[in-house]
């Protein structure tokens, strides 16, 4: 430990016995009642609106040369402008890298200190974004991204990261996490794709419901729990054009289809808090938007948690998207819309303003009292009136232990998808010498992506840490394998000698991708990968060498023009830390792949179709289309071993409203090694009102065997697993046959009312 983190410890262990005396006493008069009603009755106006107030921590960090000092320290005085004068309820952010757990519990140690001075002595609330694990401490565990951890279909093992992260951030003194994302992923060109769970409507809701249950735990006081909070609300992953915080049009039938069941499916599991869309709904900023926050979310989905903007998109309003004539109207539209905490997040001018707009009428108390009570019932049911500088105890022991990197680890192998192996290319002999070889090959930042350690995650910071990139797991397992770079984003580099390597070895590991990139900066006008990657892969391929594609990247690059000349192909997505030493251990045959497509991989840029597209959509063959042609389709995922399907079976050939139907299908690995699979059921409407689309995912299970096993899988299917969104937008399931498959298996069945 540096002489830095020493002395920072040691005088956080002097100041904690005080500040747990002191804290304990001043936040339980607070509340002494423990009624939040009593408490909002004793605040001044002044009081409410600073509640509803979120400050990024950069404002109240000490600057030299206006740089922030690191290791981070308070400003006193500026801190105390915050909190003294403007009353601030809740701060976020990282002071734009990561920090050591010692510096974050002096720092929101520090300001819980000061929140408790105040007349009302009521706790900050301290929220960060925890993307794949509590990124924003140093050491934490990294796990895979969303889209990654989709991949997995393993949705125990989503909860169970969660748990980690839930844990490892509270152990940092932060007890609200903004993630995770359950937008609906059908735009890969979306520059936050990687923070999805993919395109499907089913999967996604499954995973986003099990990280919130994850997250929260059974008690959300207890220190190994935070409260979640899903974004964003809603249809943000459909921009038009592609980019980030840009327009989206759709009709309602089908937000209420694809987009809308994510969101009930985690509302119904208590999540406490919720993040609202930074574009605009058919010409309605969201922020703005009654009808989504009030109407559809308070009233008919019955969320009574947290709404918080995002990351100044109040102020938006009126700087981008006109429909405000300035700052304070922008605050009278979305307080009145239904936002609750405004993250403004670099200034105190939504305080005062919004304090004028209360004063003058146009936007009331009562509209005041009811945010204030929905952020004082959070920061109440997360234990921080009673100890808002709890500290997780042992954290030591287990923040970022062997424990927590092997679920990591596990997540990353789990989620790596095979999808081309011709003649058992894979797995590779440790005898065999191997050309490594690409920009993604030795590059930590490439395998964690952004929000790691900083937020677009390409600087050196994430490089210095101590895991391995995937040609250094190669290298720990072959002593014959070399690497070279061959390639930036930009250009080639030293082709030479990266042909020369390569036509010395056995094989090739190509490792390409896309460099990490998130928000506005991760805007792209084009899927094609970059020209240099292409040109180096098409120079490794001319050598005749056997070539392993490994793509490492947060959304489908368009690799059509030489994938298919590849032998194997590997994507590991954006796999965290332990994803150089899954790839390597599967590319050797140690770990088995299991990961399955939780999206359509494009073969050509502007054939963007997801897997539920519409009969239509399937262009003419005879008219020079190769109609729905995709490079990979969702739910492909090859085995180091065979799986054989039998014996499909459904207990009735009907079905109604009152009733289920068991369905049973028996899996055999019928190859040499253990492994595990995903068996997914899909139901085809024959005959409906809205045009159906020509399959839906309805279930799923992810199931190991030994070599030679056989399990008889088993779903629960009823009448609402086979419900669409009528045109009267009432979730109906018509009378008719349905076509359920199962692989190249199928039954039919006749429902009826």
């Amino acid at each position: 430990m540096s002489v830095i983190k020493s002395k920072y410890l040691r005088q956080y262990k002097v100041i904690a016995l005080f500040l747990f005396s002191f804290l304990i006493a001043k936040f339980s008069d607070a509340q002494s009642a423990n009624n939040i009603d009593d408490i909002i009755a004793k605040l001044t106006l002044e009081e409410k609106v600073g509640q509803m107030t979120q400050i990024n921590l950069e404002v109240v960090l000490k600057k030299e040369n206006g740089a922030i000092v690191y290791p981070i320290e308070i400003d006193t005085t500026k801190l105390q402008e915050a909190i003294l004068r403007y009353k601030v309820g809740s701060f976020l952010n990282n002071g734009r890298m990561a920090h050591s757990r010692e510096e974050w519990l002096r720092v929101i140690s520090a300001i819980q200190v000061v929140a408790a001075k105040t007349d009302a002595q009521i706790p900050v609330l301290y929220g960060i974004d925890a993307i794949h694990g509590a990124n924003y401490t140093s050491g934490s565990t990294l796990f895979p991204h969303q889209l990654a951890q989709a991949a997995t279909w393993n949705p125990s093992l989503v909860k169970r990261i969660a748990e980690i992260t839930a844990y490892e951030s509270r152990s940092s003194m932060i007890p609200w996490v903004f993630s995770p994302i359950v937008d609906v992923g059908r735009q890969p060109l979306w520059s936050q794709f990687f923070e999805t769970y993919g395109e499907d409507v089913l999967l996604t809701s499954i995973m986003g419901a099990a990280a919130v249950r994850g997250y929260q735990g059974e008690d959300l006081s207890a220190d190994t729990s935070v409260a979640a909070c899903v974004k964003h609300f809603m249809g943000y992953s459909n921009p038009f054009s592609g980019k980030d915080r840009t327009p989206v049009y759709m009709d309602e039938r089908q937000l209420r289809e694809t987009y809308l069941p994510p969101f009930q499916k985690a509302i119904d599991q208590g999540v406490r808090s919720l993040i609202v869309n930074s574009g605009e709904l058919n010409g309605i900023p969201c922020h703005a938007n009654d009808f989504l926050l009030n109407g559809l979310l308070r009233d008919e989905l019955g969320f009574e948690g947290v709404v918080l903007s995002d990351w100044g998109d109040i102020e938006r309003l009126a700087t981008v998207h006109r429909v405000a004539e300035n700052r304070k109207d922008a605050a009278r539209i979305a307080i009145n819309a239904g936002i609750d905490i405004s993250m403004v997040p670099n200034d105190f001018v939504f305080c005062e303003n919004l304090v004028d707009l209360v004063k003058r009428g146009e936007v009331s108390e009562a509209r005041i009292d009811e945010s204030v009570r929905r952020i004082l019932q959070l920061k109440q049911d997360l234990g921080l009136f009673e100890d808002a500088t709890a500290i997780v105890e042992n954290a030591e022991s287990r923040f970022g232990s062997n424990a927590h990197r092997q679920v990591a680890y596990q997540m990353a192998s789990e989620a790596i998808t095979l999808l081309k192996n011709e003649g058992q290319t894979l797995p590779l002999s440790k005898e065999q010498k191997i050309a490594v070889i690409g920009p993604a090959a030795n590059s930590l930042a490439y395998l964690n992506g952004p929000w790691s350690r900083t937020w677009q995650g390409n600087d050196e910071m994430i490089e210095e840490e101590s895991a391995q990139t995937i040609f250094k797991a190669i290298q720990s397992q072959s002593k014959q394998s070399q690497y070279l770079l061959g390639c930036n984003s930009d250009s080639l580099v030293n082709i030479s000698r990266a042909l020369k390597v390569a036509n010395n070895s056995d094989v090739i590991v190509l490792c390409i991708g896309e460099k990490p990139s998130a928000e506005k900066p991760g805007d792209i006008d084009d899927l094609t990968i970059s020209e240099a990657e292409e040109k180096l892969a098409q120079a490794m391929i001319a050598t005749g060498k056997p070539v392993v594609l490994v793509l490492v990247e947060g959304r489908p690059r368009i690799v059509s023009s030489f994938a298919d000349r590849c032998d194997a192909v590997l994507l590991v997505y954006q796999p965290g830390n332990a994803g150089g030493a899954a790839t390597a251990d599967v590319l050797f045959g140690k770990v088995n792949p299991s990961g399955h497509l939780p999206f359509t991989y494009p073969r050509n840029v502007n054939d963007l179709l997801t897997y539920d597209h519409k009969k239509s959509e399937e262009v003419d063959k005879h008219y020079g289309s190769s109609g729905y042609n995709p490079q990979w389709s969702f739910g492909e995922g090859l085995s180091f071993t065979q799986f054989e399907y039998s014996d499909f079976k459904m207990s009735s050939d009907s079905l109604r409203t009152s009733s289920t139907l068991n369905v049973e299908v028996k899996v055999l690995n019928s190859g040499v090694k253990k492994g595990k699979d995903v068996i997914q059921l899909y139901a085809t409407d024959e005959v409906a009102s809205i045009t159906p689309p020509v399959k839906r995912l309805i279930a799923f299970d992810k199931v190991e065997l030994e070599a030679g096993q056989t399990k008889t899988v088993s779903f629960r299917v009823s009448s609402e697993d086979l419900s669409f969104m009528s045109a009267q937008l009432k979730r109906v399931t018509e009378e008719g046959w349905f076509t359920f498959t199962i692989e190249n298996l199928e039954q039919r069945v006749y429902f009826t009312p």
